[in-house]
């Protein structure tokens, strides 16, 4: 398990920690006060913010340390993308960080009090700190630096200041170290946003995790569910749910074209990654018209004895291959469940490291008597940075003519 006490050692020689920084930053934080008491000609409103404007950890109360530490806190994550917060209301982001008035007013006496005129008001402090985030290096040796303290200190808010310094280093560390969070996605012809639940990355569990993959793909199914005719008694279903993007995309798009739903759709995978994929469902409001049901690839014959051997009109499956034994298993599944006149939507991450494997998908799928109907690359982001990806269109050789 993660331990953000292991990024530090108590020893003062620790090259993590040294005792002469913090003389240094507070030093500067006292030469930056007495400065900025001799620039009140500037427009202290376009004037930056930097990591040595953060409170210092010998000068400054525990409430203005904790203070910083929730507006460092970053926010919603939309399209894989941090929501800025520059425009909320200091009660907006007060509510939404979860500082009290007394905290707030604590921070703002503290810069007056040091002459910083750059974080004198509440209106300022809770526009430009936010903004730090982005400095995630720079930000991790305040981090150990505050951690350190207060770890040593009988202060009675220590216990409250190391949870949330600890959260902070853990959410500066990567997707993979990061705690549980919330997304939000907001597509071009969906009238809602779909919110999604991550559980933190333990035990190497991929499914917890939205991949870039399902992100592109959810629009293409948006865009392709506006231009369907209604079917009537259509069966929908997706492989490898993971957190249900792709899936819900789907659905939630479906329910807004059609005042009646019409369809069965099924959303699965590992027995591990059901709770979290129906939590998804039931926070968008779309329990009631879906089934989310375990589906092991390996053993496909238990999901079918308890859901019908009934085929699939659309099958939807993104990211499926991270395994050596993946594109044999996926391409029988394909089979084994899409209808005669069916289609599979395909979307996955041009990876070097599996390009072998992306060859033996297409094998597989020639091998069955599947065809490749449309095929396009797509330039997408995820938690790692740009990404390209594969979208193919799949139906059975023998139909092709007819989609």
């Amino acid at each position: 398990m993660f331990d953000p006490l292991d990024l530090y050692t108590p020893s003062e020689d620790s090259p993590v920690y040294r005792k002469e920084d913090d003389e240094v930053t507070d030093k500067m934080l006292l030469d930056n006060g007495r400065s900025n008491q001799d620039s009140q000609v500037l427009d202290d409103e376009d004037l930056p913010v930097d990591i040595l404007d953060l409170p210092s950890i010998h000068y400054a109360s525990a409430e203005v340390i904790l203070c910083a530490l929730l507006l460092l806190k970053p926010g919603v994550q939309v399209n894989f993308q941090d929501l800025t917060t520059n425009e909320l209301s200091v009660t907006e982001m007060c509510r939404k960080k979860g500082i009290s008035r007394d905290k707030m007013n604590s921070a703002v006496s503290y810069y007056q009090v040091w002459g910083n005129i750059k974080l004198d008001t509440a209106e300022k402090i809770c526009t430009k700190i936010p903004l730090l985030v982005s400095r995630r290096e720079m930000l991790l040796n305040y981090y150990t630096s505050v951690l350190k303290h207060y770890d040593r200190s009988q202060n009675s808010s220590k216990d409250r200041i190391i949870k949330e310094v600890s959260m902070r280093i853990s959410e500066s560390c990567g997707r993979t170290a990061q705690p549980a969070m919330k997304r939000q996605f907001k597509f071009e012809n969906l009238e809602r946003c779909i919110e999604i639940y991550e559980p933190s990355l333990t035990a190497d569990n991929l499914g917890w995790k939205t991949w870039g993959s399902s992100f592109i793909l959810s629009q293409k199914l948006i865009n392709y569910v506006a231009q369907m005719k209604r079917l009537q008694n259509l069966r929908v279903l997706e492989l490898g749910s993971g957190t249900g993007l792709a899936g819900m995309a789907w659905l939630a798009k479906w329910m807004e074209v059609h005042d009646k739903l019409d369809m069965e759709m099924f959303l699965t995978d590992l027995e591990e990654i059901v709770p979290n994929l129906q939590k998804n469902v039931e926070i968008n409001g779309l329990a009631p018209n879906s089934i989310v049901s375990t589906l092991d690839w390996t053993s496909p014959d238990t999901f079918l004895e308890q859901y019908s051997e009934k085929k699939f009109d659309s099958i939807l499956v993104s990211d499926p291959i991270y395994s050596p034994n993946h594109p044999k298993l996926v391409v029988d599944v394909i089979a084994r469940f899409l209808s005669p006149q069916g289609t599979c939507h395909l979307e996955i991450p041009l990876r070097n490291k599996y390009a072998q494997e992306r060859n033996y998908l297409w094998e597989f799928l020639d091998n069955h008597g599947l065809k490749v109907m449309e095929q396009v690359e797509d330039e997408g982001v995820d938690d790692w940075g740009q990404v390209t990806y594969m979208y193919q269109k799949i139906v059975w050789r023998c139909y092709g003519k007819n989609n």
